[in-house]
């Protein structure tokens, strides 16, 4: 019996496979459990058509993501905040901070998780950080912590 995984399962194959089981165990264990549909010609061409759609949405978000980094290519952020006596930073800078400032300065709605920050900056001075647009797609930006 051919049939299509709807989930990963060891030692059989992963999601959205199609393999060939034994009748009993695809119609009395997989079937039942959800964890398969018969592979029918409408499932194959439901399953190819929702790759298609995955495909198209996933080259979308990299022509996105490519053009958010040519426009960030080479920028510099400078963020001001308050300082203390010793020349800490009251509070620090942090991913969502740098999301903002990206967002006031170029425009852009960025999300603060793909900031990727190590650890927040508590110091003044000049850090470069990197941001994951898209799987494919990554830029280095250089950000200033000034005194305000």
């Amino acid at each position: 019996m051919k049939i299509i995984l709807m989930e990963d399962i060891e030692h059989l194959g992963k999601k959205e496979e199609i393999i060939e089981v034994s009748d009993g165990y695809g119609r009395n264990f997989l079937l039942p459990k959800k964890m398969a549909l018969r592979a029918t010609t409408a499932n194959i061409k439901q399953l190819e058509e929702k790759r298609r759609v995955v495909r198209e949405r996933r080259e979308k978000g990299k022509l996105k993501a490519l053009k958010i980094a040519e426009k960030l290519k080479g920028a510099k952020l400078i963020i001001e905040k308050e300082v203390g006596e010793e020349g800490k930073l009251f509070g620090a800078v942090t991913s969502q901070d740098i999301a903002q400032e990206i967002g006031k300065k170029f425009h852009l709605e960025i999300d603060h998780r793909k900031v990727s920050l190590e650890e927040s900056i508590k110091v003044i001075g000049i850090k470069e950080i990197s941001l994951k647009l898209h799987p494919e797609v990554g830029i280095a930006l250089e950000v200033e912590v000034k005194k305000r």
